[in-house]
């Protein structure tokens, strides 16, 4: 795929342009800032951005899953209850730490986007540490488990500007280029452990959850094929204010598809510890849910996250949890016991270990 850097440049005119990845036969440009803060970030106060409105967030969220959960058919919250105090402790701490691997897979992606577009020590230009990146990551989840709108990847973008002037446009361009990646891997990794499980013939609501998937991966796809064709029609309707802006994030999406099989790579194994993370909480519960249909449940149960009602789809993502098991054949309180253990370790720890990071981070 060639992407011409002209357009870019028309969009952009006064910030300085390094270019950082060729991308066919021209290279494409990223916006390094010059010394002043050209993204919205900085008019933020991020400094108290966790604490008001993520209490509020994280209270409706409750209250939506209590809602949610006692309409979902036959669940006891008395008998979830009790299974979850004879869940055995040492497969949970297992399923807590084999889920923490999945922050360093994912980190050691984020680093490839970012060397993709030029940040690198092979590019000259420093970056955090590993564990640094890794920290920034950590916190970017953390706020997007106690915000709505994904937030937290604004955060991101914040907080690696702050750390290493990479300009936030260019960050959120590998930000967008990550979840893409992820959404497609997810659709194609659902549709193969759905067919496994379910022998060919999928239940109607799995086919519904699948279709909305490769909706949303459709016009992922459609907006990324989109941006070179509308980008005259753009420079036109965009105020000139925000041509650096969107030069910069166009810069960090379109040159952070380089070296795609590794990124896959790192994808397929994020999914896969995620998988791994459901199948041992099921074992803790004495759940006879097998690797593949747990791979399912929980690729399912992290598009369901998606939805902006609540942080982190909360509420509807255990109920929706609930439903997939029942699919098959796990009875719904031991279901509601393996979606709350999951969430605990997926959702719950964030908040609880983010919280603690956030208040001694220097990186906020």
């Amino acid at each position: 795929m060639g992407v011409r850097s002209t357009g870019v440049g028309e969009l952009s005119r006064e910030p300085d342009r390094v270019p950082v990845v060729d991308v066919g036969a021209q290279p494409v440009f990223a916006l390094i800032d010059s010394g002043t803060d050209e993204s919205p970030s900085g008019r933020l106060n991020w400094a108290n951005f966790p604490r008001r409105r993520a209490i509020f967030a994280l209270v409706g969220a409750l209250i939506l899953f209590v809602v949610v959960i006692r309409q979902v058919r036959g669940v006891d919250l008395g008998q979830i209850w009790a299974r979850i105090r004879a869940a055995d402790g040492p497969l949970l701490a297992l399923a807590l730490v084999v889920f923490y691997c999945s922050f360093l897979c994912r980190t050691l992606r984020w680093r490839a986007l970012l060397e993709n577009v030029g940040f690198g020590r092979g590019a000259g230009r420093r970056l955090p540490s590993l564990f640094g990146l890794l920290e920034i990551l950590y916190l970017s989840w953390f706020a997007n488990c106690v915000t709505v709108a994904r937030l937290g990847d604004a955060y991101r973008g914040h907080m690696l500007k702050k750390a290493a002037g990479v300009s936030f446009g260019v960050t959120l361009g590998t930000i967008l280029a990550e979840r893409l990646i992820d959404l497609t891997i997810l659709v194609g990794l659902m549709a193969g452990t759905a067919l496994f499980v379910f022998h060919g013939t999928l239940p109607p609501e799995a086919v519904r959850a699948l279709l909305g998937g490769l909706g949303i991966a459709a016009i992922g796809g459609g907006g990324l094929l989109a941006l070179r064709p509308l980008r005259p029609v753009l420079a036109r309707a965009l105020p000139t204010r925000l041509h650096a802006h969107y030069a910069s994030l166009e810069g960090g999406l379109l040159g952070s598809f380089r070296r795609l099989p590794l990124l896959a790579g790192y994808s397929v194994l994020g999914w896969a510890i995620e998988g791994t993370t459901l199948y041992l909480t099921a074992a803790a519960v004495g759940a006879p849910v097998s690797p593949a249909g747990a791979l399912m449940v929980a690729l399912i149960a992290s598009l369901l996250t998606t939805i902006p009602l609540a942080p982190s789809g909360l509420g509807v993502t255990e109920a929706g949890m609930v439903v997939v098991l029942g699919w098959l054949g796990i009875e719904p309180s031991t279901a509601g016991a393996i979606a709350l253990l999951n969430r605990c370790i997926n959702y719950w720890s964030i908040v609880a270990f983010g919280a603690i990071l956030y208040a001694v981070s220097r990186k906020k």
